[in-house]
């Protein structure tokens, strides 16, 4: 195993800080908004040192969106990790994704700001790189087992599932009492997968 530098470390740590800071500055100002002296003062660092790890503040935005794509990929995870029931699992995850529409940094970065930041076709490949592959493939294994009747080739149920989920979740952010809209798309979402069982 390779020993990190002690000079490696406080890069990563320094990185590290610098995201969290861009996470809550982006969160409360948006990208067009936001500016590097602020995240700079956030993180404690200097502005050549936030130059130093990304190129600019759309570099830094992307790295913030990975940072709470990546802590819900990890919720979700988690929260299917004992469940053997693919029906279950697909309930479970959903609703872990709406919990995580109620919290005010992933609505603003990763629902509001990065399809405009990122632009739409950077936006839909890397939510696709986190989630279109994971919905994939428990629809694929769930036809196997002959559970549900959808098409072998392609992925378009697991697509439009998808969508169907950034809509909800996106109902979920604005709604003005969250945690009641939550329950009603965590339903909806149960009634869709039910329409697809054999």
């Amino acid at each position: 195993m390779e020993v990190k530098s002690r000079r490696e470390e406080y890069a990563e740590v320094t990185r590290a800080a610098i995201v969290e800071a861009a996470i809550t500055r982006f969160a409360a100002d948006g990208f067009a908004k936001a500016n590097i002296d602020s995240i700079a003062e956030l993180a404690r660092v200097t502005k050549g040192a936030i130059y130093h790890h990304f190129a600019d503040k759309a570099e830094l935005f992307e790295a913030a969106y990975v940072a709470v794509e990546e802590r819900l990929l990890a919720n979700v995870l988690a929260g299917i990790e004992n469940i053997d029931d693919p029906w279950e699992a697909l309930r479970i995850g959903a609703d872990v994704f709406f919990e995580e529409c109620t919290k005010p940094d992933f609505t603003r970065i990763a629902l509001e700001e990065a399809p405009v930041a990122l632009g739409w076709a950077r936006w839909k490949a890397s939510e696709e790189k986190y989630f279109l592959g994971l919905l994939s493939g428990a629809l694929g294994a769930m036809a196997e087992q002959g559970l549900i009747a959808i098409p072998a080739e392609g992925d378009l149920t697991a697509r439009m599932l998808l969508a169907a989920l950034d809509e909800a979740g996106l109902s979920v952010a604005s709604s003005p009492d969250p945690q009641t809209e939550r329950e009603r798309a965590s339903d909806l979402i149960a009634r869709l997968l039910s329409g697809l069982r054999v």
